[in-house]
């Protein structure tokens, strides 16, 4: 496949991605979150890892930080997301901020708009935003990219679109959700099936997508033995794993949107059927898998971040993360609807602070110092949730459509008894999709290498 058709392939897949993502309900405007007195749940974090030098100072100039996304739409709702960012700003805020000053929080409803979404990047580039926290801005990539890469904006943990993946100023924390719905495949074929389905979104587009995943299906002896469009509409969703079984799949990778995705597996649990499924942490929480009893068990799921409801002895930091996102009291933020798209709103704000504390100059508040701050920025502690992180490196070599990924790596979990089973091996998703599926684990010695009988970890649920 050229570079070219491949751009094209990842064009729909960033469309694919903003569907499949997490939906929110909350809907909210432009707002700021500074520092403030703090909350039983958030002084009890003053002796865990995160250091908390008490509130920020607000008589000193605050950073200037924001997050565009669509809030609330038919299309989608991403609303959770910012309600994340808010609530963790509010949380660092409280324990210091990013060196004794403040962040100041804007965020910009796109409405789903390519329109809008434009003009949320101008209004950040005139307003002096110096970095975006996990925004999501697939209606208009291309248009925000040219504002945001002139005007030198940092964008930490950014839910990239192919063009923002290949953007001088996006730092995201894995693929995003190209790279979500490319290891749906992984999901399956690491778990033993061979015969694999793809229930899709009714589009001729997608016929790349199914010539992309070749080497990778080739590579585990597997083969795509059905590809079902779920039209607009659709009130029968049994008919889908029918079709699924009756070609002899064993399991079925679903890039559809969140809702779409729920029906058919819904439908499958009415059915009986004991076909498996691959699908998106982005679009689950643990009560949303909980519905679904036992046949949850049947049901795969990959990200860039382990659930924030996994194992606290393996990653500690996920019961401060807990009590900085409970502390808002919003519904959305309690732990059991967490998704890991909104989790990642507290991995981006973490990751901001110290990045700017650790490798900058704090008491400098300007794009540039904040970009070189992650430019220097070298292996930084991410509690174990992604290997240490050198925002700034690229595994494809600096060039080509995914030029701006530095941390390649996922996970692929199970849900059994209400607890997440996480793989203890991490997949990379560039590897994959090229056909290598044995590697070095991140931080391993080239000795070392995953395999597809992986072993896995009962973690909280």
């Amino acid at each position: 496949m050229t570079k070219k058709s491949l751009g094209r392939l990842l064009a729909l897949l960033c469309v694919l991605a903003v569907f499949a993502a997490a939906c929110g309900s909350s809907s909210k405007s432009d707002s700021k979150s500074g520092g403030g007195g703090g909350t039983a749940a958030t002084t009890a974090q003053a002796k865990g890892l995160l250091p908390d030098k008490g509130p920020c100072d607000a008589s000193k100039p605050a950073y200037p930080v924001g997050i565009i996304t669509t809030f609330k739409s038919p299309v989608i709702s991403l609303g959770d997301q910012v309600s994340g960012v808010e609530a963790s700003v509010k949380a660092f805020n409280k324990r210091g901020g990013i060196g004794g000053h403040c962040m100041d929080l804007t965020t910009c409803d796109s409405k789903a708009d390519p329109n809008k979404e434009a003009d949320c990047a101008r209004q950040f580039v005139d307003k002096g935003i110096v970095a975006t926290l996990n925004d999501t801005t697939a209606f208009n990539p291309t248009a925000v990219k040219e504002l945001f890469e002139p005007a030198g904006i940092s964008r930490v943990a950014i839910g990239p679109s192919i063009q923002e993946l290949s953007s001088k100023v996006s730092y995201p924390i894995g693929a995003g959700g190209t790279g979500t719905t490319f290891m749906m495949v992984p999901g399956c074929t690491r778990n033993g099936h061979k015969k694999i389905a793809a229930i899709h979104f009714d589009t001729p587009q997608m016929a790349p997508l199914f010539a992309a995943l070749g080497p990778m299906l080739k590579a585990y002896g597997a083969e795509m033995v059905k590809t079902i469009p779920v039209p607009a509409g659709t009130t029968d969703f049994q008919q889908f794993t029918l079709a699924a079984e009756k070609a002899g799949a064993t399991c079925a990778i679903i890039p559809l949107g969140t809702s779409e995705a729920v029906q058919v597996l819904q439908a499958a649990k009415q059915l009986g059927s004991k076909m498996t499924f691959s699908a998106s942490l982005g679009s689950f929480g643990t009560s949303d898998l909980k519905a679904f009893g036992d046949f949850a068990k049947q049901i795969y799921l990959n990200a860039e971040i382990p659930p924030i409801t996994a194992d606290q002895q393996r990653w500690p930091i996920l019961k401060e993360a807990i009590a900085d996102l409970q502390a808002s009291g919003a519904a959305e933020l309690q732990p059991d609807r967490v998704k890991s798209s909104t989790f990642a709103s507290w991995v981006a704000t973490y990751a901001l602070v110290k990045i700017v504390q650790d490798f900058g100059t704090p008491d400098t508040i300007t794009r540039q110092a904040v970009s070189d701050a992650v430019h220097k920025a070298k292996d930084v502690d991410m509690f174990g949730l992604i290997p240490p992180w050198t925002p700034s490196a690229s595994v494809a070599g600096g060039t080509g459509p995914f030029a701006a990924i530095s941390q390649p790596w996922y996970y692929v979990a199970a849900f059994d008894g209400g607890k997440f089973k996480i793989q203890q091996q991490q997949y990379n998703v560039l590897a994959e999709l090229g056909g290598k599926i044995d590697y070095p684990q991140p931080g391993a010695s080239s000795g070392s290498t995953a395999t597809t009988a992986a072993a896995s970890t009962t973690t909280g649920g």
